[in-house]
């Protein structure tokens, strides 16, 4: 199957996954029946923390929360850098959605991925059930899960991450010395496309593009080196190895006494002699 062909999974089908590993049918169902009695209005998602009450049996309220440590800011300035240089992402995220390949820059910048696993993501509840996690716990999660299917921005705000003044920074245009311009004027660097994993990046470079990469040298240079390597396929290839079980050529035998002292003689014989 390519890449075409593959459906992508949603921010809140990852969500799902990770929450429910591991928990049976019969503990998801009663967590899907208790999803209704979340009271709506007190779900608060903030950095670090999902909390929102629950209302339970004989009217009864239920404290329900979810804990994960927000993304450490200190490579922060660097991703925005190379951010600048990766417009489908920017793009992406101005329309509000989080791509796979952000996450992927997260990851490699900051050293921790955007998207949490579930050994990450702690909880607790009021409730005195003695399942772990309990069904309103499960509950959140499923309705984290259908929120990040509708806002997926707010895994951002989750783990602290203040989108808007992110894509601020990102539009600020002003030159970075550190980094080398975009070769060729690609939109961004190859390295960040979102399919870089199924792309094709074995691309040859064409006689312009040569000439444009290699523009600080003169043009005989470059007319020298493209003949050169336009020369290369006459070039003869070497002759093939031998088979590894090919026997080595026998040693020369080696010149007894005798016919070695025979040997000056005759030299000798001509020297004397050079018109014989």
């Amino acid at each position: 199957m390519n890449s075409a062909d593959r459906k992508s999974v949603s921010l809140g089908e990852r969500w799902r996954r990770e929450a429910t590993r591991g928990v049976d049918d019969t503990r998801l169902a009663a967590a899907l029946d208790a999803l209704p009695s979340i009271r709506k209005p007190m779900v608060r998602i903030r950095a670090g923390s999902i909390r929102c009450e629950m209302e339970g049996t004989m009217g009864s309220i239920h404290e329900v929360s979810l804990q994960i440590r927000t993304l450490p800011m200190r490579d922060w300035n660097t991703l925005v850098r190379v951010l600048r240089r990766s417009k489908s992402i920017v793009e992406a995220l101005e329309n509000g959605r989080v791509p796979r390949s952000f996450d992927r820059l997260v990851a490699r910048i900051v050293g921790e991925p955007l998207f949490p696993d579930a050994r990450s993501v702690t909880f607790g509840c009021s409730c005195d059930l003695p399942e772990k996690p309990c069904r309103h716990v499960l509950a959140l999660h499923e309705l984290f899960a259908r929120r990040l299917d509708e806002r997926p921005w707010e895994v951002l705000m989750l783990r602290g991450v203040d989108l808007q003044a992110m894509l601020s920074k990102v539009r600020q245009t002003e030159p970075d010395s550190e980094l080398p311009p975009l070769a060729f004027g690609v939109p961004e660097e190859p390295v960040l496309y979102p399919d870089a994993e199924d792309a094709d990046l074995g691309q040859s470079l064409t006689s312009v593009q040569i000439r444009w990469f290699t523009g600080v040298l003169a043009e005989r240079c470059v007319e020298a080196t493209l003949q050169a390597l336009a020369g290369l396929a006459d070039v003869a290839p070497p002759p093939p190895a031998p088979p590894a079980n090919t026997p080595p050529p026998p040693a020369p035998r080696k010149q007894s006494a005798a016919e070695a002292v025979a040997g000056d003689v005759e030299r000798a014989k001509k020297s004397a002699n050079p018109s014989s």
